[in-house]
C-alpha cells in the first residue's frame, strides 16, 4: 500500500504542477510571442499543439486522444497491479507515477478543445526544439530515469 501512496503522490505532483503552468502560460503570455527567460536559450513561447508527440497526427478528430486516453488507463491499471504483486518499489514507483502523471496531464488538457497548451521553447537563434511543456519533462526524464534505475538496479536473483 505504501508503494501505491508513492505512485499516486508522485501522479498528483506532475498533473498539478502541469496543469498550474499551463494556466500560468495561457493567462500570462501571448500567443506565438517569445519572452526571454535565459537570453534565447530558453524563452516562454505560448503555443497549441493539436497533435501528439512533435506534432504527429495534428487535426486527427478525437481518435489519437480516445486511443491516448485507453493507453494511459491501461497502462496505470496494469503498473497497479504490478506494485501489488511487488514487481515495483523505491525510486520506480515515484518515476512511473511522474511519467503517468505528466501523459495525464497531456490528455487532460487535450479534453476540452483537441489541443495541448506548449510554452517552454529551447534553441539557439533560429535552430529551436519543438515547443513543449512541464508534462512532457516529467514525460521524458522519468522515463530515462526509470531507465537508468533499471539498468542499474540489481536483479532480485542476485540478492
Amino acid at each position: 500500500m505504501k508503494n501505491i501512496s508513492r505512485l499516486l503522490l508522485a501522479f498528483i505532483i506532475a498533473l498539478s504542477l502541469d496543469a498550474l503552468t499551463k494556466t500560468w502560460a495561457e493567462q500570462t503570455l501571448t500567443l506565438y510571442q517569445p519572452m526571454p527567460v535565459l537570453s534565447e536559450l530558453l524563452r516562454f513561447t505560448l503555443g497549441y499543439n493539436t497533435g501528439i508527440t512533435f506534432g504527429l497526427f495534428a487535426n486527427s478528430g478525437s481518435a489519437p486522444l480516445i486511443l491516448t486516453g485507453i493507453i494511459i488507463s491501461g497502462v496505470f491499471i496494469w503498473i497497479l497491479l504490478a506494485i501489488h504483486r511487488g514487481e515495483f518499489s523505491g525510486t520506480a514507483v515515484y518515476l512511473l507515477g511522474l511519467i503517468l502523471g505528466g501523459a495525464a496531464g497531456n490528455f487532460v488538457d487535450r479534453l476540452p478543445d483537441m489541443r495541448v497548451t506548449d510554452f517552454l521553447d529551447m534553441g539557439i537563434g533560429t535552430v529551436r526544439w519543438y515547443t513543449f511543456n512541464v508534462a512532457d519533462i516529467f514525460i521524458v526524464f522519468g522515463t530515462l530515469f526509470l531507465l537508468l534505475v533499471t539498468l542499474t538496479e540489481k536483479p532480485q536473483w542476485e540478492s
